[in-house]
């Protein structure tokens, strides 16, 4: 019965290199984490000595008046309705302008007529600030989930579209005319040349447009809501109600952490082929 095969020097050497690669990464990872908590720390206790200090702590709360108002918003069931209400909203919006920005990147991409008919009605449209849409949504799609909805589709469609579009245009014109002549058909440049090669510029649009679906819908709820975050943090703050009003905010927040951290953990398991960052490469 023969024992096991001998390790070669060369698998010895790759063994090493990973071995030494995932040190860096969980090093690399710890001082991050660590790097945030201090900020987070800092800035936390920068905040609670200047509240009463530079500022009426009934105006500017601390932080924790913030902790005990959105514990007392979770434990009365004020919080929940209103953040699935805008979570709701920001996922339909994110997913809708999401699908639209890269459908419309890739048709206008491979179609250079259409590119031209249809960029001076994207430009024009982008052009328009969205907030002055708002009311506009509210008129056409009425009080409901719909223009929350519409108006942060839109504010995340553009996002996609140009990282999408930039993506496409950095495709090598060589590498599509080679497969196009060993006979691929459009669908197949489209899936195995133009998206893998578009992904990094795709990942930093869909991250980007986190929190502008966020904006998008929350906008939608200051002009005409009775549920949802924003209508939280509106209805606070009209009652001076700083300490509600900063923890409707901080549940914000937590919904773009969120949706930013599973985007995380996907581009990372896309992106496994490329380096961690070419300057932190470079420093090395």
């Amino acid at each position: 019965m023969s024992g096991p095969a001998p390790v070669s020097r060369e698998q010895r050497l790759h063994l090493e290199v990973w071995r030494r690669a995932r040190r860096h990464e969980v090093a690399w990872g710890a001082a991050v984490a660590v790097g945030r908590a201090l900020v987070l720390v800092l800035a936390l206790g920068g905040w609670a000595v200047a509240a009463g200090r530079f500022g009426e702590r009934q105006y500017v709360g601390d932080p924790g008046g913030v902790a005990r108002a959105f514990w007392g918003l979770a434990v009365s069931g004020r919080l929940w309705p209103n953040l699935v209400q805008t979570v709701t909203e920001v996922l339909s919006g994110y997913a809708i302008g999401a699908v639209l920005g890269v459908a419309v990147a890739l048709v206008v991409a491979f179609e250079e007529t259409l590119q031209r008919v249809l960029r001076p009605f994207l430009i024009a449209v982008y052009s328009v600030p969205k907030i002055a849409l708002a009311p506009l949504f509210v008129m056409w799609f009425g009080l409901g989930l719909a223009p929350k909805v519409v108006l942060a589709a839109l504010f995340v469609f553009f996002v996609v579209f140009m990282n999408m579009a930039a993506g496409l245009y950095q495709v090598s014109p060589q590498l599509v005319h080679v497969v196009r002549v060993m006979g691929a058909r459009r669908a197949d440049v489209v899936w195995k040349i133009a998206l893998p090669s578009t992904v990094p510029y795709l990942m930093t649009g869909l991250r980007i447009a986190v929190p502008e679906a966020l904006v998008g819908a929350v906008t939608g709820e200051f002009i005409a809501a009775n549920l949802g975050l924003g209508y939280l943090v509106n209805e606070a703050a009209n009652e001076l109600n700083v300490s509600v009003t900063m923890a409707a905010i901080v549940a914000l927040l937590l919904i773009v952490v969120v949706m930013d951290i599973v985007l995380g953990v996907v581009e990372r398991r896309l992106l496994r082929w490329r380096p961690r960052g070419a300057l932190a490469g470079a420093r090395e």
